[in-house]
């Protein structure tokens, strides 16, 4: 990914990498933080919208892009309330 230009910042001490079948840097600290780490990302870029409406908001197959995607069309509906 470094060869893409990506993961610039990534490294095996701040990033949870998997290949096919195991984790390249185990021990996990808990059996579901690669779901923690999605849900903080997702909270994360979500917030960057500011105070929320409550809602209910279903994740499948998320990513960053996805992320601000919602969050854009979430405060264009916000600015017209």
């Amino acid at each position: 990914m470094r060869a893409a230009g990506l993961i610039a910042g990534g490294s095996l001490d701040n990033a949870i990498v998997c290949d096919d079948e195991n984790w390249l840097n185990p021990p996990l600290r808990f059996a579901d933080e690669p779901c923690r780490h999605k849900l903080l990302d997702l909270w994360g870029d979500l917030s960057l919208v500011g105070p929320l409406p409550p809602m209910h908001v279903v994740a499948h197959k998320a990513s960053h892009i996805l992320h601000v995607e919602l969050a854009r069309a979430v405060a264009a509906k916000l600015t017209f309330l």
